[in-house]
Parts: C-alpha cells; sequence; structure tokens
C-alpha cells in the first residue's frame, strides 16, 4: 500500500472519531478544571463550582468551533482538525536548525514559556494554534485560552487589557465565569494562552500590544504563552522576551499526505498524491511546501489532471482553476462568489494584468490597504471599467481567486511568481511590438543584469517565443554580428562584450564576471543562451569538457590568479603566446564561438521565414 494512503495514526484520543470537541472538554475538566476549582474553592468556597461549569461549558463550545475549518482546497463544508474526516497535517517547529516536535506542546515549552512561532502567510501557523487548542484540551495539563489577535483593533489606542479581550472571548461561548474567582485562578498556572495572528494587529497598534503581552507574560509568569506572526522585522523587536521558533515548511511525504486529506476518495485526487510523490513534488517545490499554494497544486490537477512543466502553462491553469471553482462543486471545492459581477472573465483577468504589470516593474511586493485601493483604481481608470470599485475588486482577489492575502495590515501577493505570471502576461497581450522593444530596452540598459528580472523574461518567452525573441533580441544580435564580423578575432570581442573577467577553480571550471560597461550587450547574450539559443547550442562532450578543464588548471598553475578579458585583446601590449594559448580555452569553456554561430543561424532562420512571404507556397511555409 502506497504510503500516501495508508491511515494515519492519531496522536489525540481514539474517542474523537464521532466526537472530539466533546471529548477534549470533558477530559480536561477532568484534570485542568479539578486543580484550578481547588484553588479557587480555598479563597471562594464553594462558589468555585461557577467557574468549572463556565470553563466545561466553555471547553466544549470553543472546541467545537476550532475543530471545524474550511480550507481552500476543501471548500465550503467544514472539515475537522482532528476526527474521522481530519485535514490536519502535522508539521514541526525549528530551532536552533532542529526540529522540534508539535505533536503536543510540551517539546515548545521545554524551549521557553514564552514562545513567539514565525512563519510566511499560507504555511500553517492558526491550524497549528487550533490543534495545540484541542491537544491541550484533551491532555489536561492545562485550560487552552485561545486568542485571535486581530480583535485587538476594536479596543481603544492607550487602553488596550488582554485580560478583558481574554475575558470577553470567552463569555462568547455562552459560559458566565466570575471574573473576580478567573483572574485570582491565573495564578495558579493552569493555562495555556495561544495568541493567534500577531501580524494582523494594525500598525498602530501593534507596539502597544506587543508590551501588552509581554506585560500580561509577566504578571502571570506560570502561564504559558504562544504567539504567532508572519516575518515582519518591525514586530521582531516589541516582542523580544518571546523565543522565536520557524514554522516548517511541508516535507514530501507530509505533502503527500496533506494531498491525500482532501478528497481521499477520488480517483483523480489520489493520481494527484501518486505524482506528487514521485515527481511533482521535486519539481514544484515553492508551491509544494506551502499548505496553501499546494491546495492551488491541487485545484490545478484536479481540474486539468496534470501539472504543466512550463512556469507559464502552470499559472495560467491554476488561475484558471481558482476562477472558475465554482464549476467543481460537487466534489465540495471552494465557491466562489464575486463582488465584481458585471466585470466579464477576460476584463477581470485583464485588470488583474494591468495592476501586476505596473506594481512588478515599479518593485512593488506588498501595500497598505490605501496602496493597493490606489493602485487598483489607476487600473480601472486606465482600463476605462467606471462600474468597477477597488474595494469590490479587492474583495475578489482576496476571496473569489485567492491572489491576494492580508496579513495584518499588509496586503502582499499570495505567491509572488503570480504578480511576475501577470505582467509577464500583460506584456503579451496588450503591449504592441514597439512598446515591447522600448521596455526591453529600457530595462536591459540598465545597470542591472537580466538576472534581476530572469523569471519574468523566462515567462515572456514561455508565452510568446517568437515576438519575445524578436522584439528584445534581435536589433542588437544584428548589431553585434555586423561589429563584429569583419574584426580579426571576432570571437574573442563577442566574448568580451559579455564577460569582463575570468578566473579558474581548483576544479578546472571557469567563473566569469558580467560585463557592467557593456550591460545592454550582456544582458542580450545571456538572454538569447538562456532561452532561443538553446537548440542551436549542442552540449559538449564530457571528454571535451575535461580536456577543457585540465587546460583550465595548467592556466591557473602558470598565472595563479583571474585575469581580465582585456588582457586577451589582440590590440593589448601584455598579451603573450600564453594568453592566446589560453583564450582558446576560454572561448570553449564560455562557448563562445558556439554562441556566435548560433546567433547567426538563429538570424539566418528568422531571415528566411520573411523571405517566404514573398513565395507563392506561403500558405505551405507556415
Amino acid at each position: 500500500m502506497p504510503e500516501f494512503e495508508q491511515q494515519e495514526k492519531s496522536t489525540l484520543w481514539n474517542a474523537a472519531a464521532e466526537s472530539g470537541a466533546k471529548e477534549a472538554g470533558k477530559y480536561a475538566v477532568d484534570r485542568a478544571l479539578n486543580a484550578l476549582g481547588n484553588f479557587v474553592k480555598a479563597r471562594y468556597g464553594e462558589a468555585q463550582v461557577l467557574l468549572g461549569m463556565g470553563f466545561q461549558r466553555y471547553l466544549e463550545n470553543a472546541s467545537q468551533r476550532y475543530n471545524q475549518v474550511r480550507t481552500l482546497a476543501t471548500g465550503t463544508n467544514p472539515r475537522s482538525i482532528v476526527g474521522q474526516d481530519s485535514i490536519y497535517v502535522q508539521v514541526g517547529v525549528s530551532y536552533k536548525e532542529k526540529e522540534i516536535s508539535t505533536a503536543t506542546v510540551d517539546p515548545m515549552l521545554r524551549i521557553s514559556r514564552n514562545l513567539l512561532i514565525s512563519g510566511t502567510g499560507g504555511i500553517g501557523k492558526s491550524m497549528l494554534m487550533r490543534y495545540l487548542f484541542l491537544n491541550t484540551a484533551h491532555r489536561g495539563e492545562y485550560v487552552p485560552v485561545m486568542l485571535e489577535l486581530r480583535r485587538i483593533s476594536s479596543q481603544t489606542p492607550g487602553q488596550l487589557s488582554i485580560l478583558e479581550l481574554i475575558y470577553s472571548c470567552m463569555e462568547e461561548y455562552d459560559v458566565e465565569l466570575p471574573r473576580e474567582q478567573f483572574e485570582y485562578s491565573l495564578r495558579l498556572g493552569k493555562y495555556l494562552f495561544l495568541f493567534d495572528g500577531f501580524d494582523e494587529v494594525k500598525e498602530a497598534l501593534a507596539a502597544e500590544t506587543a508590551g501588552k503581552l509581554q506585560l500580561f507574560a509577566a504578571k502571570y509568569p506560570k502561564n504559558p504563552c504562544i504567539i504567532t506572526s508572519r516575518p515582519r522585522e518591525e514586530f521582531s523587536a516589541p516582542l523580544e522576551t518571546f523565543t522565536t521558533v520557524e514554522s516548517m515548511s511541508l516535507s514530501r511525504v507530509q505533502a503527500v499526505q496533506l494531498a491525500s486529506k482532501i478528497a481521499p476518495r477520488d480517483e483523480t485526487a489520489r493520481e494527484f498524491c501518486r505524482q506528487l510523490d514521485e515527481s511533482l513534488y521535486e519539481k514544484h517545490q515553492g508551491f509544494a511546501k506551502n499548505p496553501l499554494l499546494l491546495s492551488m497544486m491541487f485545484l490545478t490537477f484536479m481540474r486539468n489532471c496534470s501539472i504543466p512543466d512550463h512556469l507559464a502553462d502552470f499559472y495560467q491553469k491554476a488561475y484558471d482553476a481558482l476562477y472558475n471553482t465554482h464549476d467543481s462543486l460537487n466534489k465540495g471545492f471552494f465557491q466562489r462568489d464575486f463582488q465584481c459581477k458585471t466585470l466579464r472573465e477576460g476584463e477581470f483577468k485583464l485588470l488583474l494584468s494591468h495592476f501586476c504589470f505596473h506594481t512588478y516593474f515599479k518593485e512593488i511586493y506588498e501595500f497598505s490597504e490605501g496602496e493597493i485601493l490606489s493602485w487598483l483604481e489607476r487600473s480601472i481608470q486606465k482600463l476605462k471599467l467606471p462600474d468597477v470599485q477597488a474595494k469590490d475588486f479587492l474583495g475578489d482577489l482576496r476571496n473569489a481567486v485567492c491572489m491576494i492575502v492580508k496579513d495584518g495590515d499588509i496586503y502582499r501577493f499570495s505567491h509572488r511568481s503570480f504578480q511576475t505570471y501577470f505582467a509577464a502576461r500583460y506584456t503579451a497581450d496588450v503591449l504592441t511590438d514597439e512598446q515591447q522593444k522600448k521596455l526591453f530596452e529600457d530595462f536591459l540598459s540598465g545597470e542591472k543584469t537580466y538576472w534581476d528580472k530572469r523569471d519574468y523574461y523566462k515567462l515572456v518567452y514561455q508565452i510568446e517565443p517568437e515576438r519575445f525573441s524578436v522584439n528584445a533580441l534581435e536589433e542588437e544580435l544584428r548589431h553585434l554580428q555586423t561589429q563584429y564580423e569583419t574584426c580579426s578575432e571576432p570571437d574573442f570581442y563577442w566574448l568580451r562584450a559579455q564577460f569582463s573577467f575570468v578566473s579558474v577553480h581548483n576544479d578546472g571550471s571557469l567563473v566569469f564576471a558580467f560585463n557592467h560597461s557593456d550591460i545592454y550587450s550582456c544582458n542580450i547574450i545571456n538572454l538569447f543562451l538562456r532561452h532561443t539559443g538553446a537548440p542551436y547550442l549542442p552540449p559538449p562532450s564530457d571528454a571535451d569538457q575535461a580536456e577543457l578543464k585540465r587546460k583550465a588548471r595548467q592556466w591557473k598553475q602558470k598565472f595563479g590568479r583571474g585575469a581580465s578579458i582585456d588582457e586577451f585583446a589582440p590590440e593589448s601590449p601584455n598579451r603573450t603566446p600564453d594568453h592566446k594559448k589560453f583564450l582558446s580555452v576560454i572561448l570553449d569553456l564560455s562557448k563562445t564561438t558556439a554562441t556566435r554561430q548560433a546567433v547567426a543561424q538563429w538570424l539566418a532562420d528568422l531571415d528566411a521565414k520573411r523571405a517566404s512571404l514573398d513565395s507563392s507556397d506561403f500558405i505551405d511555409d507556415l
């Protein structure tokens, strides 16, 4: 039986199969609440009974709520954290490069009684907090109390009270807790406080909230406190009394285990798990390691029965799956409910693409609410969509297609690669040839190498390879070819257009520095090699590579240093026979000669295609 099909053995309680929430409350009352009751009884007499009954009702009601969860992939029907239809997969946290188990709270509390769990969006921090609540309630060592910290935003600045928030949160579960007795019971140290989503606190309240949390933890030090937050530099200092541990990503086994829980009886889902185990996890680790993004992979596969190898195809199909998940309601998946009801599908995609294109090239990757609404309004005005409200479209980006997530006061893309993809999509779908040529020239002739936007160029090439190649590459490649074809050593000048310095590693491999003084030519050659040029460059044999590396090691032994490319120039007064001898090795290892020949062939192929326009057999030549 494949690993992902094996039944997971719960680390909780066997009785949870039918009623995990009720069992959680029952067991906790039998243990932790008895201790609290006796403690309070010694002070308040028989009135402690009110406290015990109140907590029993709180734990039962809160456990029922926290044990129900909806995810992007599972849809509108709630699933359980523990029980027969559990969707939860246990993932550890990292501390000092060591994995710490989260099966119970105990291993983490051995690190510190005050912990900050840091993790990126969609990594599963809130799911872990729910699990810790349920597990702790069952075990009975502590009475767990969970507070979603975004509630703090409803309080008045300068008057925040963590205790007041905790008390009001517990009252919402239809309980009556004598407040004085509750406050007194905090001294015993039988509570586990779980504060979820510090990053969701408004920035204006963050420092005050951090201070209040630390004061609360200091006042009642016997009660462990765990806070979750996304990584954010300005948040780390205010919580300095809390020890930080890192949420860990899904391993291959955990990713397969999670995917197998989504729709365990669906044959397509089972096939996705098989492929995820065998190849997809390695191919798409950036998505497969994150539960939220893994859900996008799952929905894409369920809709298409495959995950495309090309990134452009994958992002398109992932987006289509998210936009059209209402088509899969028979399998219980997420149902969209668009606020922009008059916006057609093509218009929705175009508006998203325009927003992504402009924010990508402005290098804006996260936004305040005012900033993102301003950018969306600019796109709405540009595309002349007067019936669309920016706030409604933002709601659709968050809730209907899950392109945008909110972390506290900050909005960001659920995965930044979606911004890159739709920037490339807008380039391909909307920009004219003249606009594309100017865009590519402006950015490829700037200070940065093409590596700065390599994912963008790769996606544009995958979307429309011929048009990208012509608009981005042709003019400069023709210029280089014309400039160097009459030179006595054209391969050297081509090499210098790309690189400025070369050194040799001990193993004989060469390390080149890009030519920043001629960054445009350098970028164009590298783009050609990474995309268009591949079919024209046959790889050298292993024997040829070994011989070239042997010669490179001879150079290192003779000169013992790296060298400027200019030292090898025909006009250089310092050029020696050794320089000329080694230049042939550099040309071979850098594939410069092959590159120049490949460019010539590629340009000849373009010319042949254009010549066919005048042919009487034009249709046959297409």
